[in-house]
């Protein structure tokens, strides 16, 4: 979510290898923007409430500063309804606005728009989105989805107490030494394969969705994604989570559930995460691997 609020308020696209413009002639946005559209099917074009599904590459004068394609999955976007005053819509989303399914366009921003220079734009004049248009989902569509998402939270809140009992469970017969079966890694993470999934193999980089109970060996829960009903989505090996989940994830298939138990050195260390845990304080965190799509 955080990376989809940065593609709006920053802008959408796919990465053109040699220069901005290649062959493709510039043009004007209603909102003043210069874009090049290198690929240009003359097809249907995303309408009103409906939703465009991109991908977008994100860079200055020559560098990638960020993609969609890291993430593993496409961006998507709601075509806003009613009348939109002038900048007040995305370049991404204009740009969108144009394109047909296969489209190719790349959008330029100045970077003296932004209230401070983003980094990696330090020295650039334009933020260019490079960005391909890969399908457009209907109103009718957006429905049934949302339904069966909705659906499906109500499904995974149910399980929150379950799943808190057999973390709880699991924890004391680790503690007790009574747990067949944990193994451990050279820097001290020990694991627990509940069931072992059967989908691909989570690598360093990947997306990953993950649903996750948490708690602190005395038994106090301090975090879960079950009373929220969505799996948090991990940028893996990236150092953006606790060295415990970059270390474990990578360990597991896409289905799996397992325990982690994190040593201190592993988690928040010595200065713990106040109020809920303490210095040096070992983890465990029962963990599903959601599979992609």
């Amino acid at each position: 979510m955080r990376y989809l609020i940065f593609l709006v308020t920053l802008t959408v696209f796919w990465s053109c290898q040699s220069s901005s413009s290649g062959s493709a002639e510039s043009a004007v946005t209603a909102s003043g923007y210069t874009y090049y559209h290198h690929v240009k099917t003359n097809a249907a074009k995303p309408q009103v409430g409906e939703e465009a599904v991109f991908t977008v590459d994100i860079r200055n004068d020559s560098t990638v500063v960020n993609s969609t394609r890291d993430q593993g999955q496409p961006a998507k976007v709601l075509i806003p309804e009613g009348e939109q005053p002038a900048r007040s819509i995305s370049p991404i989303v204009e740009a969108l606005m144009l394109m047909s399914i296969g489209d190719s366009m790349t959008v330029l921003q100045s970077v003296d728009s932004f209230p401070r220079k983003p980094p990696g734009f330090e020295t650039s004049k334009f933020v260019y989105y490079d960005i391909v248009l890969t399908s457009i989902t209907s109103k009718e569509d957006i429905e049934k989805e949302r339904a069966e998402r909705m659906a499906k939270m109500e499904l995974n809140k149910a399980r929150e107490s379950e799943v808190g009992a057999q973390t709880q469970a699991l924890t004391k017969q680790y503690l007790a030494g009574s747990l067949k079966n944990v193994q451990s890694t050279a820097s001290g993470l020990k694991y627990y394969v509940i069931e072992e999934g059967t989908g691909k193999q989570v690598n360093s980089g990947d997306m990953a969705n993950v649903h996750y109970y948490g708690i602190t060996t005395d038994g106090n829960m301090f975090d879960n994604s079950f009373k929220r009903g969505s799996p948090y989505p991990v940028p893996v090996g990236r150092g953006q989570v606790i060295r415990g989940w970059d270390e474990g994830l990578v360990l597991f298939k896409e289905g799996t559930k397992a325990v982690l138990f994190i040593p201190g050195e592993l988690g928040y260390g010595a200065a713990g995460s106040p109020p809920n845990i303490g210095p040096n304080a070992e983890l465990v965190f029962y963990v599903e691997i959601e599979p992609q799509g």
